[in-house]
């Protein structure tokens, strides 16, 4: 009763986290001017370095033995090459918290925070479904016995399949790739492939037998 009562407020919970979770995923935006927020993020993470490239130096010795057009030439060569050699700007240490208020950074990553909410009820869940029967098997020992025939019948399968799957590779007409040649995974695919076909030949004989069986009743 007490395990029930638990269940039930974590449920509620649960339930509670996941309303806010999308309120503030689909309201939180219309709180701040979004398009502002967007342009003041896209300067903080690109920066525009606004410093001015040095001036080219020009060796004055030179001018008396070469006309004006070579020092010309000379001088927009350096130009050239000193505002195509910039350096991109390292944006690796900036910190976004820096440049925004605490409500516009959550307001910036709430898709991030809806995937990790989603992550931590797929967490919860393969956690309930594995947990929750395992407790309604330990407490009845029939459940215990069944649950060990059923895995001991799914062990059997696999070790067949495992035994008549072939690790010979296939003929795929314009497929050059690894997978065909490893041995390994050639025999996993087809073992797969065989538990398919067995358990899809099982339930058509299971339905039949429950036809067959009921008109004859």
């Amino acid at each position: 009763m007490a395990f029930s009562k638990i269940t039930r407020i974590l449920l509620y919970v649960v339930a509670g986290i996941s309303l806010l979770v999308v309120l503030f995923f689909y309201a939180s935006p219309k709180t701040v001017d979004y398009d502002e927020l967007e342009i003041r993020v896209t300067k903080a993470l690109n920066p525009v370095d606004m410093t001015p490239a040095p001036l080219p130096t020009v060796d004055t010795t030179a001018q008396d033995s070469a006309s004006v057009e070579e020092v010309a030439a000379v001088e927009e060569e350096d130009e050239g090459g000193a505002f195509a050699t910039v350096d991109p700007i390292d944006t690796s240490g900036t910190h976004l918290r820096e440049h925004i208020s605490g409500w516009e950074y959550l307001v910036w990553f709430r898709t991030d925070i809806a995937l990790i909410w989603a992550y931590i009820l797929l967490l919860i869940t393969a956690i309930a479904a594995v947990v929750f029967p395992l407790i309604s098997v330990f407490s009845n020992l029939k459940g215990l016995i069944r649950l060990a025939v059923v895995l001991a019948g799914a062990a059997v399968l696999v070790l067949i399949s495992y035994l008549m799957a072939s690790d010979t590779p296939l003929y795929i007409i314009g497929y050059t790739g690894t997978s065909n040649s490893d041995a390994g995974t050639l025999k996993m695919i087809d073992t797969t492939l065989f538990v398919t076909y067995i358990l899809f030949g099982l339930a058509l004989l299971s339905i039949l037998y429950a036809v067959i069986s009921r008109a004859f009743k």
